[in-house]
């Protein structure tokens, strides 16, 4: 496609219906993620991220901690309290307000993913069941994908039309990446390993051109081609005639390269520096701060991130004066504002240079999550059929085609799912992040199908034809599979010898438009006949995950989930007392059963924290209400000695059965051709009909005095 063709695309004005889309697709989107967006109880994380963003808001400050990653979330969530006021829908309103946002982006990006493919870009980012959960989430994952698709729009525009803006908004962007969240890491690898790529291929030619080893002994022909090679790299070190996909990389290296100078953290405990003793990231009950440097690690703290912040200025500098600066100045002005939130908290600054990368190097050998291997496989094919399995044969029709755009969408979402796959930590949330370049490479491959339908003229009535055949093959198919049937029942028999007949006629009459439409003509419209029965399944999972099963342990997404017998209870106390704030109240902490509490009582004037360990101090007779751990009732109940003589058994917080760890590859493989774990697999799927699991959660205990009113009742 030539650059007039592509500016003539990402023109925003375009035919009547398409404006239109965009506007009712944003409406639905915006509905989606508001609509009863308070009704369930704060996640763990969540409490976390609303409590400090009201420390923030009360005028208590925020200090950078790496444990939450960047402050951009907390801050911004607290500039919501201050307009809105402080409740669980105001905490999520960040979240909910980026995943619409979200939807809109295809829109700037019609240019390479064409009307048609960014529309249905936008569709499925707008009813993706993983996004629009997260999206009504106080966590900062569709945050993260807001930022990212917007800087992967620059970073095409700008090689596309070359113009200064686009790298403003990537240095932005960036910055804003980077005060969101750690991944940003991750996000900087795989678009800068797909540049590097794109110039070294380029430009190979050019410096193996010369260099001949003729007839000469195998070291003498070594040191010549590495002369010849040396000779071309310092002419390509002087950033000459840069390419925009040089430039784009240098860019991106260059404005975050100080951010890395905590890299060298993987260096302390091998043979190269274990010797030395120096702590370049402190591990998990090390001498300081998870990741952040100790004694004399700190000299060489400030001395990595000093070489680094001059070779990126020189670097820049080399390449191009004049913009660099300026998106130099975006970003580290962007970085240093939210970094030191808003300059109140300046040792931000040294904690995000080093201890945000230095804390996800220490946290590694932890494996927060502890999920096998083949976990982002599993979740995603639960929840993210569609992009899945689109993604997959995008893949391989992008890579025969060799076509630069569709290989770039390959890498990149291969590129994520690798790196989240040996990341040790993983979670339900990080599918965020593989799921957006799957979505886009599958919009762009349905809007090339949709191109290729137009140009090979497929017949209406054949088309048709197609659509319908598609469900009439399906569903025959998946109900002889997947439904069991008692053979000895003759009217079990009957409905089986009927659905391998409805199936027969149905692969005949496909082998028969196969050979009157041609394989192309008629794999388009099954491919699209398909991708609208996954979007349907899509959008009722979608349903199931966010207003059905968004509190409840039958969902793979749902990890560790508030109860909403904690509302519950507070919302008890609210309706009960007249002034319920002023409740003497002791919490175990056993567990971080301290949260969500802490969120939930955060304005209440008589509240303690303590690790119940069998002493009276946490159940004195001024306090009307102890919560504790299912584990130390026996403790408390010798504690009280019936002082507190009303009891309720409260459920904490619950998760899903995690009976998959343990597989090995080949039982992994061998369920693949298992029919029993298939029914299963699709019982669930279709149903969510998890394994029983009593073990799956952690109780508490709520011990009421005599004087507060005990009628309580969890929710069924």
């Amino acid at each position: 496609m030539n650059t007039a063709s592509l500016k003539s695309i990402g023109r925003i004005r375009g035919p009547w219906w398409e404006p239109a889309s965009y506007c009712v697709l944003l409406a639905a989107a915006a509905v989606m993620r508001l609509w009863d967006l308070g009704s369930r109880a704060l996640h763990h994380d969540e409490s976390l991220h609303a409590q400090y963003a009201w420390n923030l808001y009360s005028g208590q400050g925020y200090a950078h901690d790496p444990m939450m990653h960047g402050p951009f979330q907390m801050e911004a969530i607290a500039g919501v309290f201050y307009v809105l006021g402080d409740s669980d829908y105001t905490a999520r309103l960040v979240s909910a307000a980026a995943g619409t946002a979200l939807v809109a982006l295809p829109i700037f990006f019609r240019a390479r993913l064409g009307r048609i493919g960014a529309l249905l870009a936008s569709v499925m980012l707008a009813f993706s069941p993983t996004l629009l959960y997260f999206s009504r989430f106080a966590r900062n994952d569709v945050i993260m994908a807001l930022w990212t698709l917007g800087l992967v729009i620059s970073m095409w525009r700008y090689v596309d039309e070359g113009k200064p803006r686009y790298l403003y908004f990537a240095a932005g962007l960036l910055a804003l990446a980077f005060t969101t969240k750690e991944t940003s890491y991750m996000l900087v690898v795989v678009l800068s390993a797909y540049l590097a790529a794109v110039v070294t291929v380029r430009n190979w030619p050019a410096v193996v051109r010369g260099i001949t080893a003729e007839e000469v002994a195998p070291p003498a022909a070594l040191a010549r081609a590495s002369a010849g090679m040396w000779s071309n790299l310092k002419g390509m070190l002087r950033f000459t005639g840069v390419s925009r996909e040089a430039g784009f990389l240098i860019l991106m290296v260059t404005l975050s390269l100080p951010l890395w100078s905590a890299a060298v953290g993987i260096l302390q405990s091998t043979p190269l520096l274990s010797w030395s003793g120096l702590t370049l990231a402190s591990p998990v009950g090390g001498p300081g701060p998870i990741g952040a440097p100790s004694r004399g690690g700190v000299v060489i703290a400030v001395f990595v991130t000093a070489a680094l912040t001059g070779l990126a200025v020189l670097s820049g500098f080399k390449w191009n004066r004049t913009y660099w600066w300026r998106c130099a100045l975006i970003f580290w002005a962007i970085w240093v504002v939210f970094q030191t939130t808003f300059f109140t908290n300046l040792g931000g600054a040294g904690s995000g240079l080093w201890q945000s990368l230095g804390y996800w190097i220490a946290q590694q050998d932890v494996a927060r999550g502890a999920q096998p291997w083949y976990y982002y496989l599993m979740i995603a094919s639960v929840y993210e059929v569609l992009p899945l399995l689109f993604a997959a044969a995008a893949s391989v029709f992008y890579i025969r085609r060799r076509d630069t755009f569709g290989g770039f969408l390959v890498f990149w979402a291969a590129g994520a799912f690798i790196l989240h796959t040996i990341a040790s930590e993983k979670m339900p949330w990080l599918l965020v992040n593989l799921t957006l370049p799957m979505i886009i490479l599958t919009g762009k491959f349905l809007g090339d199908a949709a191109q290729m339908v137009r140009q090979r003229h497929v017949p209406l009535r054949g088309g048709v034809l197609v659509l319908l055949w598609v469900p009439a093959f399906i569903l025959p198919a998946w109900s002889a599979a997947f439904v069991e049937f008692d053979l000895d029942r003759t009217s079990d028999a009957l409905i089986l010898g009927g659905l391998l007949v409805a199936l027969a006629a149905a692969a005949a009459l496909g082998v028969g438009l196969v050979r009157r439409l041609g394989r192309v003509r008629f794999a388009v419209p099954a491919a699209a006949s398909l991708a609208v029965l996954l979007l349907a399944l899509s959008i009722r999972s979608g349903w199931m995950l966010s207003y059905e099963n968004g509190a409840s342990p039958a969902e793979l997404a749902v990890y560790t989930q508030t109860s909403p017998d904690v509302t519950g209870l507070v919302r008890h106390l609210e309706s009960a007392v007249d002034d319920e704030k002023a409740i003497a109240i002791t919490i175990d902490q056993t567990s971080g059963f301290a949260w969500p509490w802490r969120w939930y009582f955060r304005d209440y004037g008589n509240v303690r924290y303590v690790v119940y360990d069998g002493n009276r101090e946490a159940g004195t007779p001024e306090s009307q209400l102890v919560l504790v751990h299912s584990r130390n009732r026996s403790k408390i109940d010798a504690a009280l000695d019936g002082s507190l003589p009303h009891v309720v058994r409260i459920r904490h917080r619950r998760w899903f059965p995690e009976t998959y760890k343990g597989s090995t590859l080949g039982g992994f493989l061998g369920a693949i051709f298992d029919l029993s774990d298939w029914r299963m697999a699709m019982d669930y799927f279709l149903h969510r009909k998890a394994p029983a699991c009593d073990a799956c959660s952690e109780d508490s205990y709520a011990y009421f005095s005599d004087g507060l009113p005990s009628g309580f009742t969890p929710p069924d």
